[in-house]
């Protein structure tokens, strides 16, 4: 493999583990369950991403220093903080902040998802069941409701796995950006970071949902096809 290909792909990984460890978390900060936030923001800084820790530090600092709270000299435990909401949800905040940084650096948007971006983020837009999102070479067609029939699929596999499984921590966080989509396509956009994600709901749909198609489609009576499947994907790849 060509170097500029391990680098690549070092930073697929990256990207794919920070968008998880930020749509968990904010999922966690929204439901304002404290246990939850505790784990997720665990999980969060363990992210496996050089001096991670020391900014997300340095950003709960500048949270709290916003807010008017002088923080400590030394990093505490979350553990510390876990009974009093107001501090937690600050280091949950500075933690979504140093999160959104190391996003902000490798910036894969800027070249990739260029297409799936410039036809959901457009300003001003309305969305019809029978809008066409995309054609590929054969002339075959991914609709509005194509895409949201993949999505709803899609979630529900999600929302099937166990927490003991591998691909847990992906399929909940995979949940929160899909139905971030969902709400684009049926027009009650809201400006996120979370709804943006296009890599993890990429990921998730081309590794769990892909596969799980084809043992589903001869189990049960499922709509979703596997081509409509492949649409999806081509369409959140085309640059």
């Amino acid at each position: 493999m060509k170097a500029i290909d391990v680098l690549e792909q070092q930073q697929n990984d990256e990207v794919l583990r920070l968008e998880i460890a930020y749509s968990n978390l904010y999922r966690a900060y929204i439901s304002g369950n404290r246990d939850e936030m505790v784990v997720k923001y665990l999980d969060a800084v363990n992210v496996n991403i050089p001096n991670f820790v020391n900014s997300v530090y340095i950003n709960t600092q500048q949270t709290m220093l916003s807010n008017g709270i002088v923080p400590n000299m030394q990093p505490i435990s979350i553990y510390a903080v876990k009974e009093n909401e107001y501090l937690l949800r600050m280091n949950v905040q500075g933690c979504l902040k140093a999160l959104q940084q190391e996003l902000n650096i490798r910036n894969i948007y800027r070249t990739r998802y260029t297409y799936a971006q410039n036809v959901l983020y457009k300003p001003a837009q309305t969305f019809h069941k029978d809008d066409v999102l995309y054609q590929n070479n054969n002339g075959q067609q991914l609709k509005v409701a194509d895409f949201l029939a993949v999505s709803k699929y899609a979630i529900s596999i999600a929302e099937s796995i166990e927490p003991s499984n591998k691909e847990y921590a992906e399929a909940s966080a995979a949940i929160t950006v899909l139905q971030g989509i969902d709400a684009i396509l049926n027009n009650k956009p809201e400006d996120k970071p979370i709804n943006k994600m296009l890599h993890l709901a990429t990921s998730f749909i081309s590794s769990v949902v892909k596969s799980s198609i084809k043992d589903d489609v001869s189990k049960r009576n499922v709509t979703v096809t596997a081509l409509m499947v492949d649409m999806v994907i081509d369409f959140l790849c085309k640059k």
